[in-house]
């Protein structure tokens, strides 16, 4: 990915499309890019031979809603991080069928991730150089976000027990806190003083 991320980056450069300057930069974008275009379309392919298409879209869509503010666990390399992610959707096939055999384990596997989420908030990420201030902000949406998504996940555990959409939702929620609890575990994060 890498190399082909590079090959295309280079191609920018010598039809003026970006600068010699910024051909690093574009080159490691393109990279990201192209992994996360490829994981999704891969995690797609998956959940349709599986017949969970729609249902791992919604699991997909609250995670990363989530992710997007409060980040998380982070692999070394990027083929981990492909991995990770791939397998990590695919299990929630599984996870769901079980926990809609139990929907208190379900139930309370939200409260326990909504009260995660709430106190750790946000991570600082040694890969990310984030302003304090937008790491503050970071953990407020985080907050916010989780204070709207799991009584609303919540509710709808209530009204449509078994209905498979709830479910991985509720898993979007709890992976969202594991991800979070994994950094705090094996100490991922940069606290402010860290960082100087």
């Amino acid at each position: 990915m890498e190399y082909l991320s590079a090959l295309i980056a280079d191609r920018m450069c010598k039809n003026e499309i970006i600068r010699e300057d910024d051909l690093i930069f574009y080159a490691y974008s393109i990279q990201l890019l192209l992994e996360k275009t490829i994981g999704l379309i891969l995690i797609g392919i998956f959940a349709l031979v599986f017949k969970a298409f729609f249902e791992i879209a919604v699991f997909t869509a609250v995670f990363v809603v989530i992710r997007r503010y409060s980040d998380g666990f982070h692999c070394k390399t990027s083929i981990g991080c492909f991995i990770l992610s791939v397998l990590m959707a695919l299990s929630t096939i599984p996870v769901t069928t079980w926990l809609i055999k139990y929907p208190a384990v379900c139930i309370a596997g939200v409260l326990i991730s909504m009260a995660v989420i709430l106190m750790i908030g946000a991570i600082h990420d040694p890969n990310l150089d984030l302003p304090e201030d937008v790491f503050i902000r970071h953990k407020k949406i985080t907050r916010i976000l989780i204070l709207i998504a799991g009584p609303i996940v919540l509710c709808l555990l209530f009204l449509f027990s078994n209905n498979r959409f709830v479910y991985y939702s509720a898993l979007g929620i709890i992976y969202s806190a594991l991800s979070l609890l994994a950094v705090k575990i094996l100490k991922g994060e940069v606290s402010a003083n860290e960082k100087t």
